[in-house]
């Protein structure tokens, strides 16, 4: 329910999805993320603070600001509340301090810490998720739902090609969105091979009923369009790019990402049946 100030019209509810900036109160939440993390972490946060400062921010050891774990002193936190570092630098931190917070807490606390952050930046209307380890435009609760079922539920192959796609949307490097929606369609690719044995996805949509799984005739269709998308000579995406004119953008590469990821898991589901 919308809160008074909202319901009388003294404040407009912000419809607006808030990109390429972090606000105030983002980026408390961030600050109060990795100060919960501080707490979780013990006595191995120092190790984090001390990779940051070396690996991240680039100093040197000689200067790294040793201090007791209880005093109010933490140099990820100071990083975070400066003004005047970039906000894309702020999620670049993000990204290079999961893997390590990953190894220090167990993976049911380290789920519920990403899922925390999350909802937080879900709650300020951020238009950024940190999915498998990856800072990335999104904001659905589904779409990362699909995502991130299609990445752990798959072979080597597949989850190669998803994570990949993922990485060439991540705000933290120069995003490649022809490259990211030619590893997504190469995911469903990779797994309709594998069922039917076939080279293409064009001959494995022909051999998928012979193979057991049976696809309504429209949405094998409508994929099969996805497909020639990716093939058209006009995006760039799987041939030599002949002009910019239609060029894909985030909008498309994370619409492919998501909906190849969606029938990725529809059949694994399929192909499950088949075999009852």
């Amino acid at each position: 329910m919308a809160r008074f100030s909202e319901r009388y019209g003294y404040v407009k509810p912000n419809d607006v999805i808030v990109r390429e900036c972090i606000t105030e109160p983002i980026k408390n939440s961030i600050y109060n993320w990795f100060s919960m993390l501080r707490n979780a972490c013990g006595n191995k946060y120092e190790t984090l603070e001390k990779v940051v400062w070396i690996q991240f921010l680039n100093k040197k050891l000689d200067d790294f600001p040793y201090h007791d774990p209880f005093d109010n002193i933490d140099i990820i936190c100071k990083f975070l509340d400066n003004s005047r570092k970039e906000w894309y630098r702020k999620l670049d931190l993000i990204e290079f301090a999961y893997p390590y917070i990953k190894n220090i807490i167990s993976d049911e606390e380290f789920k519920n810490k990403i899922k925390q952050l999350n909802k937080e930046f879900e709650r300020h209307n951020f238009a950024y998720r940190l999915i498998d380890g990856n800072v990335v435009e999104i904001t659905a609760e589904c779409e990362i739902e699909a995502i991130e079922n299609a990445i752990n539920d798959t072979n080597s192959n597949i989850r190669t090609h998803l994570q990949t796609a993922l990485k060439h949307i991540s705000v933290s490097q120069e995003p490649d969105y022809r490259n990211s929606i030619k590893e997504s369609i190469s995911a469903v690719e990779c797994f309709c091979r594998e069922i039917t044995g076939q080279k293409t996805l064009d001959d494995a949509f022909k051999k998928m009923e012979k193979a057991g799984v049976i696809l309504n005739s429209e949405m094998k269709k409508g994929f099969e369009k996805l497909y020639h998308y990716t093939n058209d000579s006009n995006t760039g995406i799987r041939h030599a790019l002949m002009n910019d004119s239609n060029a894909p953008t985030a909008d498309e590469a994370i619409f492919m990402l998501v909906s190849c990821s969606a029938f990725v898991n529809y059949l694994m589901k399929k192909k499950f049946k088949c075999k009852m």
